[in-house]
């Protein structure tokens, strides 16, 4: 049997941690999370809203206009049902990362939903390396994730926006 001193001190070091881990935490102030890295710069808080299912930093940036630009490109691209399949890969592969194009290479295009950009467009999330667009076509609003390849951005996937899949 343990002494109740010790049974005591265990169940105050139980409380703490219970209580230190439901307790809502400060943001840090002057981190890398709010101030950026030499690898990624500080981006302006506030200006986009948090990622949704956490996958990015809560701290989200202004994106980088040629993000924007890649994604538009690529969905332009792709939205051609139309094509035969290897000019439809043949406009789309140029705005991919090389593994996501090597998967589109066997896509037939005739069961692309889209035909063609409607809407407004928009950045969802934004870091150095990483923005998502949802991009509004015919078909729906679909969110293209660009990822920073060197100087270049490029698509690495393209699905339904998550707003959009909710309905």
């Amino acid at each position: 049997m343990t002494p109740r001193p010790v049974r005591a001190a265990i169940a105050g070091v139980a409380t703490l941690l219970l209580t230190a881990c439901a307790a809502p935490q400060p943001a840090p102030t002057g981190s890398a999370a709010t101030t950026g890295t030499a690898a990624e710069p500080a981006l302006p808080a506030g200006t986009l809203p948090a990622d949704p299912d956490g996958v990015l930093p809560a701290t989200a940036g202004t994106a980088d206009p040629a993000a924007m630009t890649t994604a538009l490109r690529f969905v332009r691209a792709w939205a051609r049902p139309d094509l035969p399949a290897a000019t439809w890969w043949a406009g789309v592969r140029p705005y991919a990362v090389p593994a996501y194009a090597d998967l589109l290479a066997t896509v037939d295009p005739a069961n692309v939903p889209a035909t063609r950009l409607a809407g407004a467009h928009r950045v969802v999330t934004a870091t150095a390396q990483r923005v998502d667009v949802d991009v509004s076509t015919d078909a729906g609003v679909l969110r293209a994730v660009c990822l920073r390849s060197g100087p270049r951005w490029l698509v690495a996937t393209l699905g339904v926006a998550q707003k959009a899949a909710a309905r």
